[in-house]
């Protein structure tokens, strides 16, 4: 892996994510592109128009990428700051400046990322949100390349979690995963199972097995939680800590529930989210 870029919201910067984000660039020797990401101000104008009635008044609204400012200090300010941080941490970090619709932006920016970081809160709505934002939630949705939810306390990686559903997507997760860090083959594996045991084949068990010991050191665990829900999958996760949780598209559905009010516990953990 080589570009690894961090979604950051121009008035209001997340150090921790920063710090998580130049930990997976030191890891993995690679290089951190800060995005910082501006919301376009919506102004209003006046159209005056001649007609037989006489002069009529029209209001529209436009959107502009002029700041304040207020807001332009702040953003330097954090610009500032990401860059005294990075070098810090001893990180090499670009800088780019993206002041088009937010969500937009992000979208185009992935196709050319190996690995994109989001603070699950990131938001650019005037309403109060749940810990996910729907900022994010669009992200997961359409990001052309891999995304990583950032922990709100990050400490380490002891453990690596799959969550594996039988479906393509959840393998293609674990395989972009594994081959994007290999710094990581030294961790104890388990892998989540979402399927009930009387559906769960020995020919799968063996295969997806095998493949993970090629790229892993440790012995791989399966763990099938009873019964195999959506419920159980967050009961297991909910009090795991220094683990890393990798899904495939599947899980972008129980990634709401995780990050409802009464569950900001799993905002813990680290989570790679990726699709076919």
């Amino acid at each position: 892996m080589e570009k690894i870029m961090v979604a950051i919201d121009s008035q209001k910067m997340n150090h921790k994510t920063i710090g998580f984000a130049c930990f997976l660039t030191r890891l993995t020797q690679s290089k951190l592109t800060g995005i910082f990401v501006e919301q376009p101000v919506m102004e209003e104008e006046i159209i005056y128009k001649q007609s037989a009635r006489g002069t009529e008044v029209e209001s529209i609204g436009i959107i502009s990428s002029r700041n304040d400012e207020i807001n332009e200090l702040i953003r330097d300010e954090y610009i500032n700051l990401f860059r005294e941080l990075t070098q810090e941490e001893k990180v090499e970090a670009n800088i780019h400046l993206d002041q088009g619709l937010p969500v937009e932006e992000v979208i185009a920016e992935s196709r050319f990322a190996d690995v994109l970081i989001v603070d699950p809160a990131t938001s650019f709505s005037d309403i109060r949100e749940n810990p996910l934002s729907g900022f994010v939630k669009n992200i997961l949705h359409d990001a052309e390349c891999p995304v990583i939810i950032s922990p709100e306390n990050f400490e380490g990686i002891d453990n690596i979690i799959f969550c594996y559903d039988g479906s393509k997507s959840s393998v293609f997760a674990i395989k972009q995963f594994s081959h994007l860090f290999p710094q990581l083959k030294s961790r104890i594996v388990k892998i989540l199972c979402l399927k009930n045991e009387e559906e769960l084949g020995r020919d799968e068990v063996r295969r997806l097995t095998e493949w993970l010991k090629y790229h892993y050191n440790n012995n791989v665990e399966w763990i099938i939680p009873q019964p195999a829900t959506k419920a159980s999958l967050f009961d297991y996760i909910i009090d795991k800590q220094d683990d890393f949780i990798v899904m495939g598209h599947y899980g972008k559905g129980m990634l709401v529930s995780f990050f409802k009010k009464e569950s900001e516990k799993t905002a813990a953990l680290p989570i790679f989210v990726s699709h076919v």
